[in-house]
Formats: C-alpha cells, structure tokens, sequence
C-alpha cells in the first residue's frame, strides 16, 4: 500500500510449498497493520499466537516478504496489544462498524481525504497505519475510521465502482481461498485462473494459461511509469527460468493478489523486484 517505504525485497519462491503446518483459523476479523522493521516472528509475538500459525492464515512462508502498511489477517487466537509509538497501530479489528474505504483519485492528499470524510487526520492515518510522509496512489483503497462522513458522490470520489476497482474487489474476496491446478473458482484457483475470473467481472476474456495471457492488452513499460493498480503482473517460474509461468494482479505499486502455489492460498504479497518482474500487461 505505500510506495517509498523501501525497495520491496525478492519473494520467497512462489513454486515451492509452505513450510508451515497448522490448521489455524482467522474467522474473527483480527488484522495487524505491518509497521517499518516489523518481521513475522516479531508480529506473532506481539499478537501472542504461534509464528506457524501466523503463516498459515495467511498462506506466508518463514522467509515472505512483508511491507510497511501492509495488512495481514491474524489467527483466532490474537491478542490485542496497543498501538506503537510510530504511528502504526498494531491489532485493529475490522475498520470501524460499517467497513467504510475509499478509493484514492488523482491528486488525493491524505489530509484531503480526511476532510472529506470528517475526520481527523491522525485517527485516518491511525487506521491505516500510515505516516503523514506515506505515499498514496490513485486507484488505492484506504480505510475510513469509525464515524467517516462520505455523504454524497462527488467529481473525485465516483457513485459507482470503476472497473478496476470491480476487479481489485472480486479478487480481494477471494483471499484465503486454495490454490488448486487448473482451477478458476468458486472454491480455488491457480494463477491465471484467478485472474481469468475477475477479469471475466468486467466482461474482458482471458485465456487460461498465464504465458497466453502476457501477450494480450496493452504492455506497460514498469521500469519507466511503474506498476499501477489493475495491472497483470507475470513472472518466470523458479523451475522454468525462461518461460512465464506465473501472472499475479497489482493491487498498487508495490502489492499484488496472488494464486501463488500448490498448498498455497490466493494472498496479498509484495510485488516481485523489478529484475524479477518479465511482463505488465495493461487491460483497463
């Protein structure tokens, strides 16, 4: 969710299986907001639950890479603890009574969409666990505290759901699900299958097969203007280091949803490095 935090780090080897073994459950709503030089042994340890069973919910092996301002699911078993004194809270339960986000448009300022919603900036900030220095993106979903005030629809804050933003919610609702071969949904997907289905929400056909889906829509130049929200990311796989193999979709400039792989769930994940990264492709 934040993009000069840091250069996100290579992640773990998305063929291989999880090291972890639990049958943990994160049915209580329970999220940490990652804060700088947090780790997953230390967030286990605040939220006093087991570190494999902070994997397990969220499909995390010991060596996943995690980003400041990040949201990760917490298991059952999590206790609260108080928020740091780095402005990042630590446990926070579902946003606020009603759930309430907004999506961030073309010169947003995190002050500014405070105001709108009546609020103030810090608990805005609070609940996001950002900074005033955080950077936001348009096309980016933010939290709204409890009490926000959005009314009414403006020029800036649109009545109905963009289309990326159909897709980025369709494929959201499918974190925790299995990853499974072959497979598009309702119950599990693989990589290109999750991404077929909530492109299919706006009507864009894809094919099942992540290397036939990096030759369609427009190529992005990351390197240059960057990976926005909605963009297809793909990359090689560990086994076959010269064919793409894997297909993931951003979620801003430095996350992506993920089918990741076999004993694996669909997750929110940092980006792979650029050196890392073999195809955008750009759809709408």
């Amino acid at each position: 969710m934040l993009g000069v935090v840091g250069v996100p780090g290579a992640l773990a080897d998305s063929n291989k299986k999880t090291s972890s073994s639990s049958s943990a459950t994160a049915t209580s709503g329970l999220t940490y907001v990652v804060a700088k030089n947090d780790s997953l042994t230390g967030i286990a340890s605040k939220a006093k639950v087991k570190f494999a069973d902070l994997l397990a919910v969220n499909g995390f092996k010991a060596t996943s890479v995690i980003l400041p301002g990040q949201v990760i699911k917490l298991p059952d078993a999590a206790v609260a603890v108080a928020a740091s004194t780095n402005n990042a809270p630590a446990v926070v339960t579902q946003v606020g009574v009603s759930g309430s986000t907004y999506t961030v448009v073309k010169n947003d300022s995190l002050s500014g969409i405070a105001s709108k919603a009546k609020v103030s900036l810090s608990s805005f900030l609070a609940v996001n666990g950002f900074k005033k220095t955080s950077v936001i993106f348009p096309g980016q979903i933010v939290k709204l505290p409890e009490g926000a005030k959005v009314t009414a629809a403006s020029s800036s804050t649109p009545a109905t759901p963009s289309r990326v933003q159909v897709v980025l919610d369709f494929a959201r609702a499918q974190i925790g699900k299995p990853y499974a071969f072959g497979k598009a949904g309702p119950t599990s997907y693989d990589c290109s299958g999750l991404t077929l289905k909530a492109f299919a929400q706006v009507k864009v056909s894809l094919p099942h097969q992540s290397l036939a889906q990096s030759k369609l829509g427009s190529a992005v130049d990351w390197r240059v203007t960057g990976v926005q929200a909605g963009d297809l990311v793909f990359t090689f796989s560990t086994k076959n280091q010269s064919q793409i193999s894997h297909v993931g979709i951003a979620i801003s400039a430095t996350q992506w949803i993920e089918a990741p792989y076999t004993g694996g769930v669909v997750r929110i994940s940092a980006l792979p490095s650029a050196s890392k990264i073999q195809a955008v492709r750009r759809f709408l």
